[in-house]
């Protein structure tokens, strides 16, 4: 078998086992991923966000009555013992804890706390993916490492290879992520099932936030070709706004790290001429710019980005987006993007229409 079959099989599996749960149209959502916590030394990567990620979280979504669902790699399992976490780390699962009491709080298994399924020495329950119904759609939550044998097969080798080797030479999970191509390929795969049976999407995984499976170098570019169509057809009032917008956009695409070069540079991920908003990423905690997630309410999802103004000042100049001061704190809030959770289903309903080549329905042999 395949990889690529594997993965389409793999996937559709898991969505068939997972129970459906009516999406509430008055309930608030957040999801993050890839928190990767650790012991509290040098090479624990949830250390440099961890007071933005624990004020934002208290004094914000829990103060607003957010669910909080947290989508795999919440613990660094492959690089710490658990206990030594949870001792580092008490006021973060002391958190988790008042968001289960008060207004609810799921979690699901990454690659790197894949031991965590079926322990008994764990707080909280902790699941493999979720599934919600809104008007008859379906949103598919899983972190997506399942797109792939090698995590099941490898992945005691690789958390010896990452605690051993990786720690004693300070090398952080975001550089391996970030850097990673194998990314893409995760991308593609969950993209392909999801399209092509008109699903929903949203992974962590690869610490890349997408939204309607475009990142950010796609989506400007999108909305540099969209300005620049209007942009001969208004008056000159509005060609001045569409000027300054432009001029903004392309200062943010001159302005992305170097780190970022691979993902600028490379042609559409998803080779298509048009392209199904099925995908969505809520990114990573332990962004070097800070942490994005995806917030859902009010039939709308947004990708959100919160930085810290001390340590990321020029992130004040975003001036194509609206910037949220949380009271009494250097952390922001921006929404990069956001839409209605009707207009996105219409959307993936239309365009994936003839392109979706394999469905749940089919039959699958070895």
């Amino acid at each position: 078998m395949g990889a690529d079959t594997f993965s389409f099989r793999n996937l559709t599996d898991l969505y068939r086992a997972t129970p459906v749960t009516m999406l509430d149209p008055s309930a608030r959502i957040v999801i993050f991923s890839d928190l990767h916590v650790g012991n509290g030394s040098r090479t624990d990567d949830f250390l440099p966000n961890s007071g933005l990620f624990l004020t934002v979280l208290g004094s914000y979504y829990l103060e607003n009555r957010y669910k909080l669902i947290l989508n795999g790699d919440i613990e660094e399992l492959q690089r710490f013992r658990l206990p030594d976490i949870m001792s580092r780390w008490s006021a973060v699962y002391d958190l988790f804890a008042l968001f289960e009491r008060e207004h609810g709080f799921l979690r699901l298994v990454g690659n790197h706390d894949l031991d965590l399924l079926g322990r008994t020495d764990h707080p909280f329950r902790i699941g493999e993916a979720l599934r919600f119904s809104y008007h008859e759609n379906s949103i598919f939550v899983l972190h997506g490492h399942q797109t792939t044998t090698r995590f099941e097969r490898f992945n005691k080798l690789y958390g010896f290879g990452l605690r051993y080797f990786a720690n004693p030479l300070k090398i952080r999970n975001y550089t391996v992520a970030h850097d990673s191509r194998k990314r893409f390929r995760t991308e593609e795969r969950v993209y392909e099932f999801a399209s092509a049976n008109k699903v929903l999407s949203i992974i962590g995984h690869t610490h890349r936030p997408l939204f309607e499976s475009m990142s950010k170098v796609d989506s400007l570019k999108f909305e540099i070709e969209r300005l620049c169509r209007k942009y001969p057809k208004v008056s000159q009032k509005k060609q001045r706004q569409i000027e300054q917008k432009v001029e903004g956009y392309r200062i943010e695409l001159e302005q992305i790290d170097s780190a970022d070069h691979e993902a600028a540079s490379s042609s559409s991920l998803y080779n298509a001429n048009l392209v199904v908003p099925c995908l969505f990423n809520s990114g990573t905690v332990i962004g070097k710019r800070g942490m994005t997630c995806l917030e859902i309410g009010n039939d709308r999802i947004a990708l959100v980005h919160w930085f810290d103004e001390s340590r990321n000042r020029k992130y004040l100049r975003y001036d194509n987006y609206e910037t949220q001061q949380l009271p009494g704190t250097d952390y922001h809030r921006v929404e990069m993007k956001s839409d209605t959770l009707d207009s996105i289903f219409a959307r993936i309903k239309l365009l994936a229409g003839n392109n979706a080549t394999r469905n749940l329905s089919d039959e699958w042999s070895d």
